[in-house]
């Protein structure tokens, strides 16, 4: 088993939408982005919500999802797995999304971006102030691995359109 390690955050005070992954694969790993597999439909469905085609640079893609007032983490911090399963994953530390919360008080939504982070988060924060404040949406993974429900991008995209309303006109508080 090897030991991995989670991203820093990406978000800032206009994030209305924290989207929480469980750890990053491989590949993402390999090329330090989050969803950084090529085959990964994060990207297409958050532009797709935009009717945009998906910008080549990554740093583009960063601003674009803050533009868009969508921060991006993971429940975990780190854990031991072989390969990209969520299935293998033993040792879990999670990140402090509590915390995270406090300091963005505009995250009024967290998109749980398949079921082990789902599971993860209601596990260690579901009890938390802090989780009680946001709407918590489980969403079908974004990953390439087709499902019953979830065989191709246009699926994925029409589940993830439930974030659309918690994007709109968001209120900051200072």
């Amino acid at each position: 088993m090897t030991t991995v390690h989670s991203f820093e955050p990406v978000v800032d005070e206009r994030s209305s939408v924290l989207v929480l992954g469980s750890m990053p694969g491989v590949p993402s790993l390999t090329a330090s982005e989050y969803y950084g597999n090529p085959r990964n439909y994060f990207w297409r469905v958050l532009y797709g919500l935009h009717g945009l085609p998906v910008d080549d640079e990554y740093e583009a893609r960063l601003a674009f999802a803050l533009d868009h007032h969508v921060a991006m983490w993971d429940v975990l911090k780190s854990c031991t797995r072989e390969g990209s399963l969520d299935a293998n994953i033993r040792d879990e530390v999670v990140n402090d999304i509590p915390g995270l919360l406090r300091r963005y008080p505009n995250i009024r939504a967290i998109a749980l971006n398949g079921t082990k982070s789902h599971d993860t988060f209601k596990r260690h924060f579901g009890a938390t102030e802090e989780a009680a404040r946001v709407v918590c949406l489980k969403l079908p993974s974004t990953s390439p691995v087709p499902t019953k429900t979830m065989r191709n991008l246009d699926d994925r995209l029409a589940a993830w359109r439930v974030i659309e309303p918690y994007l709109q006109n968001p209120v900051y508080r200072i």
